[in-house]
């Protein structure tokens, strides 16, 4: 039987690309007691420091219920805390916890090194500084307003 012709389209490889990735991605997750986009979640604060909810949700580029949501089960499982803003009770800061700290810290150098060295196994290093150009170019493209 003959392959269908959107199954040798780029489009639909890249699809089933990303459904691996965030697949695999779950199972080194699931370790932590995270699922994908939480690790995303706990790295924009690593790197931020304490946030309100609305510049988690420009910079993760998520709804405002998605932030909530996972500000909520991440809490309840440890890794951050709220707190409302003095000055504004309306707005609410999250931090990491020592337990979120440390999850986040394991996940980048452990899991997602782990995920990106098995992602460009047999890859030199020319292919990957290709693929990375690639993708940045296709990111671009669909970005782009028409």
């Amino acid at each position: 039987m003959k392959e269908p012709l959107m199954c040798s389209t780029v489009g639909y490889l890249l699809m089933r690309v990303c459904k691996v990735h965030r697949n695999k991605g779950n199972q080194m997750l699931a370790a932590y007691n995270l699922h994908a986009g939480q690790e995303q979640f706990l790295q924009e604060v690593m790197c931020n420091g304490a946030m309100t909810m609305n510049e988690l949700k420009d910079n993760l580029e998520v709804t405002p219920a998605t932030v909530t949501r996972m500000a909520e089960r991440l809490e309840k499982n440890g890794f951050l805390t709220k707190e409302k803003c003095c000055a504004d009770q309306r707005v609410v800061r999250v931090s990491l916890t020592e337990k979120g700290k440390e999850a986040t810290s394991q996940i980048i150098d452990t899991t997602w090194n782990k995920l990106e060295q098995q992602m460009s196994k047999n890859m030199s290093m020319e292919e990957k500084i290709l693929l990375k150009r690639l993708l940045m170019q296709v990111l671009d493209n669909l970005e782009e307003e028409e």
